[in-house]
């Protein structure tokens, strides 16, 4: 990867890399808007992302052609919108199990799920910030839901999964 220089790629190639880049500056931005903490490390990755620490992730799934929530029954044009399916990650540390083994309290586990009841609101408020079509305007409508997966390794996620049409 060090050999290739990127810089020599087509600007229309790099449209999904970009949507993503803005896509975490957005969700930062309206993290910031609500005075949320979000976690220090912040990325975007195609695939699942390994969950080993607080972090945002934005992690790219599919992309297909035409517009969000489009029936896939009917042939469509190349030159139609493409659209993209990502999830918006936010890991947090859950309370676990002490070294002793005494479990967390009902307080600490309801005061950790309190975060994560902010974090569901906040990543699906977000996403009217993340149909962007352009610096001008609103894009061509999103799906989105939000869900938080089951604690393992000492994290849970909170997720929101977005699809979106790709600028």
């Amino acid at each position: 990867m060090n050999s290739i220089d990127l810089s020599l790629i087509s600007e229309d190639a790099k449209a999904l890399a970009m949507m993503l880049d803005g896509m975490l500056e957005r969700v930062e931005n309206v993290y910031n808007s609500y005075s949320m903490p979000l976690p220090l490390r912040r990325y975007w990755t195609l695939g699942t992302p390994a969950v080993d620490c607080e972090q945002l992730v934005i992690s790219f799934i599919q992309m297909y052609i035409g517009s969000p929530g489009d029936e896939a029954n009917l042939p469509t044009r190349c030159r139609d919108p493409r659209s993209a399916t990502m999830q918006i990650q936010v890991s947090r540390e859950v309370p676990t199990v002490s070294s002793s083994g005494r479990p967390p309290t009902g307080e600490d586990i309801q005061k950790f799920s309190t975060l994560q009841a902010y974090d569901s609101w906040v990543l699906l408020q977000s996403a009217a910030e993340l149909d962007q079509w352009d610096q001008t305007g609103l894009g061509l409508g999103v799906i989105a839901t939000v869900e938080v997966s089951e604690p393992a390794g000492g994290y849970q996620t909170t997720v929101l999964t977005l699809t979106a049409a790709v600028p």
